[in-house]
């Protein structure tokens, strides 16, 4: 399927050089405090990793602990009382209002719970110095700004935004060793009493499916506190043309071009709740351009808001018929719906007006193939391929389908296709090596997902089929033996 994108109205707002209207060393003091943000947003959303998978109470202090003391680090840098000016200038640019989980007023009403942990921490565990800000978290200076945040990828995967992963799957950063190390530190000295780790005399509870802390029987949410850090980090590469949209909105708060591309890049930040406000200013200033209503539904249906998604995007084609990305999009948002009769209808509409547009071709493919049309669905692939003949996501889908109607050889020969093109896309090489699994060439499927591997650690689709692919030699060996 088509993950819908973001088009791009006006162009990009002009960067200001460093120096522009800002003194040099004011520069460098907003250098410093974007490389404190920096470094407080990675710690914290790594110790928020380590707080879900946690075992103990003690070490769920610690994660807390962290968590919390970075969340305060970034507060202060927001919120800089020695340098109010700044701290304002930073909040405006990226976006952070005063009713923001980070906020100052709402770290006052966790003081309590705050001092209690660490009470706890002097009392029943011990000190915790020693515990470093993490770096097993990838910088994420390379978000690109690219001109529409367009995708063309079929099983709803961003191509021309960099998502970085500790941003949209924080749960799965792994856990910093620092405060895995201090963790281990401390029971060797015998400084976690078993009572405490099993919470009978502990002053907090942490409750993990909820992400609430409970301290004195007040509770607090932390998961709100979370997302705002996320988003905090997800805007922070994208600093300077926030900066840049800024100037031109302190100049004129009504500027179009400025709130379209701001909303932009707040879209590419996962910010969409902020993207879908921003783009909400840009349609009261300019209601009938096509192009803001089409970025409405893309925002819409990030959010899971699919019907209004798909409101937005009939406004869209009701503007201007020709712009047909909006009728693609509109073809996926109603198969996420499961109104497939509607998507396919909507699809031919489309290939009615633009036969060579081959995404269309290959959405109808993927609609065909749901219906359990298989045949027609492989005629759409085909039509799509003899358009775009390196069209990867067509190939892919085509391939398999082919593997689950049992015709391995061909699907073989299609991830070839694709691997040709995309030599080290990991997804490609798991795939292809469960095709070889299902012929029963174990090793050569085994070697496709240890290639999967080397590209990505820890990718689990290579990781699960290269469980099946062990086991099924496991058992051919047993029954050998036997």
């Amino acid at each position: 399927m088509i993950e819908p994108h973001c088009a791009t109205l006006f162009p990009t707002v002009a960067k200001q050089g460093k120096g522009g209207i800002k003194t040099e060393a004011y520069s460098s003091r907003i250098n410093i405090s974007l490389n404190e943000l920096r470094k407080h947003c990675r710690a914290a959303i790594s110790a928020f990793s380590a707080l879900e998978h946690s075992g103990s109470h003690a070490s769920q202090r610690l994660c807390l602990e962290k968590f919390l003391h970075e969340c305060q680090g970034a507060s202060m840098v927001l919120w800089d009382k020695n340098d109010r000016k700044l701290g304002k200038y930073l909040r405006s640019v990226i976006s952070v209002s005063n009713s923001s989980p980070l906020s100052p007023a709402a770290f006052s009403g966790m003081k309590a719970a705050i001092k209690g942990i660490e009470k706890e921490k002097t009392e029943g565990v011990g000190k915790t110095e020693g515990i470093e800000n993490t770096e097993g978290i990838e910088n994420t200076e390379g978000i690109e700004n690219t001109e529409g945040i367009e995708n063309t990828d079929r099983t709803e995967k961003s191509e021309d935004i960099e998502n970085n992963e500790e941003i949209k799957k924080a749960g799965e950063i792994e856990n910093s060793p620092e405060i895995e190390k201090a963790f281990r530190n401390k029971k060797k000295q015998g400084l976690l009493e078993e009572d405490l780790d099993q919470g009978k005399s502990a002053s907090f509870l942490y409750n993990t499916e909820a992400k609430e802390l409970t301290y004195h029987g007040n509770t607090y949410k932390i998961l709100p506190l979370f997302l705002a850090v996320r988003d905090l980090y997800g805007s922070l590469p994208l600093f300077e043309e926030l900066d840049a949209c800024a100037e031109q909105l302190e100049k004129d708060p009504q500027d179009a071009t400025a709130l379209f591309q701001k909303a932009v890049l707040m879209y590419k930040a996962r910010r969409f709740e902020t993207a879908l406000q921003l783009n909400a200013k840009v349609l009261k200033i300019i209601p009938e351009d096509h192009r803001v209503w089409y970025n409405k539904g893309v925002i819409l249906s990030e959010l899971g808001l699919l019907e209004e998604a798909i409101a937005a995007y009939d406004r869209t084609i009701e503007l201007e018929p020709s712009f047909e990305i909006a009728w693609d999009n509109k073809g996926v948002v109603l198969a996420r719906l499961g109104r497939f009769e509607e998507a396919l209808e909507t699809y031919d509409k489309i290939l009615r007006r633009y036969p060579e547009y081959a995404e269309a071709w290959a959405g109808k493919g993927s609609i065909l193939s749901a219906l359990g049309r298989e045949d027609e669905a492989l005629e759409a692939y085909s039509s799509a391929l003899q358009i775009r003949p390196e069209y990867l996501e067509a190939l892919t889908s085509t391939g398999s389908l082919f593997s689950r109607l049992g015709r391995y050889e061909e699907a073989l020969k299609v991830y070839d296709k694709a691997l040709h093109l995309a030599p080290e896309e990991p997804r490609l090489w798991a795939i292809r090596g469960f095709v070889l699994l299902e012929m029963g060439k174990q090793k050569e499927a085994l070697e496709n997902c240890n290639r999967a591997l080397e590209l990505q650690p820890g990718f689990a689709p290579a990781l699960e089929i290269k469980v099946q692919i062990l086991s099924e030699i496991q058992r051919q060996k047993d029954k050998t033996f036997k």
